[in-house]
């Protein structure tokens, strides 16, 4: 159980072995992995995904897509950094997963992360 954040879903992408690996298991049903909308549309400005290339990533029910919410923006609108990592970081507190990264230096000290 894991947020990606932006890096990580590029490196899916680029299909790192690591992170195929956890959404092979996710697409089993082992795991669900979850989505912030804004690492999804930072992930595709970095590496160029189109809007189709989502589709057979996201079909699985583990694959969940987490909304930018009301309360999150609110938050998220004060705090400094990319949009993508503080989303990435709220999704984390939300669900209690931790976020999935290639750049932990993203982040602060408090961040619950797991670098892969």
């Amino acid at each position: 159980m894991f947020v990606l954040d932006a890096s990580a879903i590029v490196a899916l992408f680029d299909a790192y072995d690591p992170l195929l690996e956890l959404w092979s298991r996710a697409d089993c049903g082992e795991m669900p992995l979850g989505f912030p909308v804004g690492a999804m549309i930072e992930a595709s400005e970095r590496a160029g995904i189109r809007s189709t290339a989502w589709d057979p990533l996201l079909w699985s029910t583990s694959m969940l897509v987490l909304p930018l919410g009301e309360a999150a923006a609110k938050q998220l609108g004060v705090q400094t950094g990319s949009l993508a990592a503080r989303h990435a970081v709220w999704e984390s507190a939300a669900t209690g997963w931790p976020v999935l990264t290639r750049e932990p230096d993203l982040y602060g000290a408090g961040a619950h992360l797991h670098t892969v």
